[in-house]
């Protein structure tokens, strides 16, 4: 291999403290030493304490004036502000604990608004309402301000700018899940607003045995984000237990990781350039018409249509999206040259949502009420098109895990002595349009879908509602809705057979890209069926009793594979091996069996009470009541993953199943729930078979009484 072992006056595995960095004797400096029992022991050696202070100040004023008989104004305006801190455990240096999210943190709300009602007639009535939110928050790592990094001899990490401030990351990939052992989270700093402007007229206008309602509601939607998370904006070096091994050695170990420390051989280097913040603005426009007509004394229609319009979202300004484009495998920038500012997505101006509900009194006792809906939502999530360049970083890799990182094109090394080269800039063609080539091909990328259909959710119910003796009312209805063209994340670039490997990835023969690729969105389906029995007894000497009951099922597309979360808050889909359907079946919350009692007691002593309405017995005992909630729920879908190799990046992999799954409802250790033994470790680049979300584990048994 050409390597020769370290060795120091003859003892092997020891270096040499002449070859120690200078820089992390430094670092190491600022860690305190192991204080807990077992001391040389690799991990969890150190405890100690860190303090969280949040400190809260908020206040509201309202204010109400009748202009006249027919005239109301209000206005309201309530302030909040919250200031926290969370120290670091190893003091300046940051250090694991919280993730390594440690720093101050500054949240302020406010929020306005005035409304106006009046009266036209004794028939003719409407409001208006305007307000405006805002939110800010704003958290930085604890030694913002500082140029520690640069102090401790690592060269280009503190540039000037406050977001590059602060102690660099180090992080072994390894331990702690590769949080930083010294330094802070990736995540900060950022800083968040969020602006919503609405604006509401209503209207109500009575007329023989009709009462119509319409009116008109219009949002603005302002939501900016500096944070640059995919590296770390201070500078992260990562050492792994390679660089300092022996290719096919036995005694690879982590220890080699804090070798690669002491002797600075990071295999990856990276920073976050911050030079941008992710921005998103947004309008949405809702109207509708409604009649309630009392048909007869015995039946009620309830008729509406309201009109939902969601225009495309666009950024502040030119350059501030960035949308993958896979037909031509480059990206797309918007606002520059020909390219639309929203991308030119799709605008949708038919979406209707009709609304109709009926109630008819067949007896004095008997009541029948059935209803139908659509209802509209808007796009997801509002982590839109922010791919590269509107957010940028740089990576210096090593040619494989047994070494050091390095820059691309020359080739030297890059280390915490050589310190970061000068941010690599990304220039912006005067066409909008850049080419995924070269490094390029490495990275994740989003593809917002231009044809984005907002999805809607169908609704429907029947239920019969019954007065019965000893005031007893009794409730049973069927639920149900049909989500439609539900917002789902297909990674587009995820293999569609087992084995092939990175280069079996979707567009890899096309494109050469290997990362994921997640296309929001592909529009999927959901099914919801339920059963509602209720029970309730109208209090009456102090009693109330309610007992309800649901047998349902939820049914659709689960999210939650691949680890595809590319500028999402959303998971992609698991399967994309052989049926598509695969990733269709029961929800994570899907419950079959609900059942819950409430009861409220209001005991019979003290005042008005039947028992002990005065003297000492009333003052002690009177004006209390019992109650309780029990609640019983049948088991969540269990969640199977793991078996073999299944090399096929983007999907999951899952156990096979031999024979019928049995369920022996064990609790507690070396009591299984079910038989393990069905389940074994498929073979190597091939997909299981075993479903991953079909059957239940243990249900839920929950007493609260006061």
């Amino acid at each position: 291999s050409g390597r020769s072992q370290f060795s120091f006056n003859g003892r092997p595995n020891v270096i040499d403290p002449a070859r120690i960095s200078p820089i992390a004797k430094a670092i190491l400096a600022k860690v305190p030493l192991p204080n807990v029992p077992g001391e040389l022991a690799a991990t969890n050696n150190f405890q100690g304490t860190t303090k969280f202070i949040k400190d809260t100040t908020s206040f509201d004023v309202k204010i109400d004036h009748n202009a006249s008989q027919n005239d109301r104004v209000s206005g309201r305006f309530s302030f909040s502000n919250q200031d926290l801190i969370q120290t670091p455990i190893f003091g300046l240096a940051g250090g694991p604990s919280n993730g390594a999210f440690s720093g101050t943190g500054t949240q302020r709300i406010w929020d306005t608004a005035v409304s106006y009602n009046h009266i036209f007639s004794s028939t003719l009535i409407t409001e208006a309402r305007a307000g405006v939110n805002h939110y800010r928050n704003v958290a930085n790592n604890t030694d913002r301000g500082t140029n520690a990094s640069n102090d401790i001899g690592i060269p280009g990490a503190n540039l000037g700018d406050p977001n590059t401030s602060g102690l660099v990351c180090i992080s072994f990939t390894n331990y702690n899940n590769s949080d930083c052992l010294v330094g802070y989270s990736a995540s900060l700093p950022w800083v968040r607003g969020e602006t919503n402007i609405n604006f509401v007229n209503n209207w109500t206008k009575t007329r023989s045995n009709h009462t119509f309602k319409w009116g008109v509601d219009v949002r603005r939607v302002r939501d900016d984000l500096a944070q640059w998370q995919s590296q770390n904006p201070r500078g992260v070096f990562r050492f792994n237990n390679s660089v300092t091994s022996k290719p096919g050695s036995q005694t690879n170990t982590q220890v080699n990781t804090v070798a690669g420390f002491l002797v600075d051989g990071p295999n990856s280097v990276g920073r976050d350039v911050p030079i941008a913040a992710k921005t998103f603005r947004g309008t949405e426009l809702f109207t509708y018409v409604q009649d309630k007509w009392q048909v007869t004394q015995k039946l009620t229609l309830d008729v509406g249509l309201r009109w939902e319009f969601y225009p495309p979202f666009t950024p502040k300004g030119p350059g501030r999206f960035s949308n993958y484009d896979p037909t031509t495998n480059s990206l797309v920038i918007a606002g520059i040259g020909s390219n639309p500012l929203d991308l030119g997505r799709k605008t949708h101006y038919k979406d209707f949502a009709p609304r109709f509900g009926i109630a008819y009194r067949l007896t004095e006792k008997t009541v029948v009420r059935a209803g139908f809906a659509i209802s509209y939502s808007p796009y997801p999530d509002n982590d839109y098109a922010f791919d590269f360049p509107v957010l940028q970083n740089n990576v210096f890799s090593g040619l494989n895990d047994f070494s050091p990182a390095r820059q691309p094109i020359s080739g030297q090394l890059v280390s915490m002595s050589s310190g970061f080269p000068p941010p690599i800039l990304a220039t912006i063609p005067s066409n909008g349009i850049i080419p995924v080539t070269g490094n390029l091909l490495n990275q994740a990328y989003t593809v917002v879908n231009l044809n984005f259909r907002e999805p809607y959710a169908e609704s429907w119910n029947l239920a019969l509602q019954r007065s019965l003796p000893g005031k007893l009312v009794l409730e049973m209805a069927y639920v149900g809705n049909h989500g439609v063209a539900l917002p789902t994340v297909f990674n587009l670039n995820a293999a569609r057979a087992a084995g092939v490997g990175q280069r079996g990835r979707a567009l890899f023969p096309t494109t050469g890209i290997t990362g994921d690729v997640a296309l929001k969105h592909v529009g999927t389906s959901s099914n919801y069926h339920a059963l509602q029995m209720k029970f309730d007894r109208k209090i009456s000497g102090g009693f109330l009793m309610t007992t309800a009951y649901t047998y349902s099922k939820v049914l659709g597309f689960k999210t939650d594979g691949g680890g595809v979360t590319i500028n999402s808050t959303v998971g992609a889909l698991a399967f994309y091996i052989g049926d598509f359907r695969r990733n269709y079946g029961p929800l994570e919350y899907d419950r079959r069996h609900t059942f819950v009692q409430s009861l409220i007691y209001e005991l019979p002593f003290g005042k008005g009470k039947p028992l002990l309405a005065s003297g000492v017995g009333s003052k002690f005992l009177g004006g209390w009541q019992v109650s309780t909630i029990l609640t019983l729920m049948t088991g969540t879908p269990l969640i199977f993953d793991g078996g073999g190799a299944l090399n096929a990046p983007g999907n999951r992999q899952v156990p096979n199943l031999n024979g019928s799954f049995t369920t022996l409802h064990g609790i507690g250790a070396n009591h299984p729930w079910f038989d393990t033994t069905v389940f074994s470790k498929g073979p190597d680049n091939a997909l299981g078979t075993a479903p991953r979300l079909a059957f239940s584990g243990p249900g839920l048994v929950n007493l609260d009484a006061s």
